[in-house]
């Protein structure tokens, strides 16, 4: 199973697969579909692999999160495990934790577990930023992809950019960058996927339209054209 037939119409954009063991950026402002796109990925991609994936997040419920699958037509496959960090949030509130840590003792749980996990995601490097110690974040996030690398999964890190969000090092380290948008024009609001790099990969550059349908999302054609 390849990643970029895993929403319909992506191989429009990303003409050959990343390499096995890739670290992608999904970049966007908020409302942009981010996590759905992330998601819809990865569900896709599991059922055609017959692995197991983890989405571990940061900011929202698994029930909120398969809400909103479920509401623009996205499946959540049984093999995806959300996990969603609530049950030691009483404890981020006793005392400072180190979120890196954490997050590589969640995935080798899992890995441990299921020997098969093929694909993990974080929503979102904004929040595990800030919840980790400000001294030597740069070193932490460049350690921490190394890390990812070196586990042999396909890796999907979410990183919301408004306001300039963005700034460790994660865009210059990672293998790839999806990004994800909207634009006003005299036609209405449309949104777009581009991606902006794609190490390994053949891709077009250009703005595509991302659109819901009744059986998830789509990448149409370019936006300008």
């Amino acid at each position: 199973m390849m990643l970029r037939t895993c929403v319909e119409g992506l191989d429009r954009v990303l003409e050959t697969d990343p390499p096995p063991a890739s670290v992608l950026l999904v970049t966007g402002g908020e409302g942009t579909l981010k996590s759905s796109l992330v998601l819809a990925m990865m569900s896709r991609y599991l059922e055609f692999s017959g692995g197991h994936g983890l989405y571990t997040s940061l900011e929202q419920t698994r029930e909120s999160h398969v809400r909103n699958m479920e509401s623009i037509g996205i499946r959540c496959h049984e093999h995806l495990h959300i996990f969603d960090y609530r049950d030691m949030r009483v404890e981020w509130r006793e005392q400072s934790l180190d979120m890196f840590r954490v997050t590589r003792d969640i995935l080798d749980t899992y890995l441990e577990k299921y020997r098969d996990l093929m694909i993990f995601a974080i929503d979102s490097l904004n929040a595990l930023y800030t919840l980790s110690p400000k001294a030597d974040l740069r070193r932490n996030i460049y350690d921490f992809l190394t890390e990812l690398k070196d586990r042999g999964l396909t890796s999907i890190l979410i990183l919301e950019t408004d306001g300039g969000a963005g700034n460790s090092g994660e865009k210059f380290l990672s293998d790839g960058i999806i990004e994800v948008g909207v634009i006003e024009s005299t036609e209405g609001v449309k949104r777009y996927l581009q991606i902006r790099k794609m190490r390994g990969a053949r891709h077009q550059m250009e703005k595509h339209h991302l659109v819901v349908k009744p059986g998830g999302l789509e990448v149409l054609g370019p936006i300008y054209g």
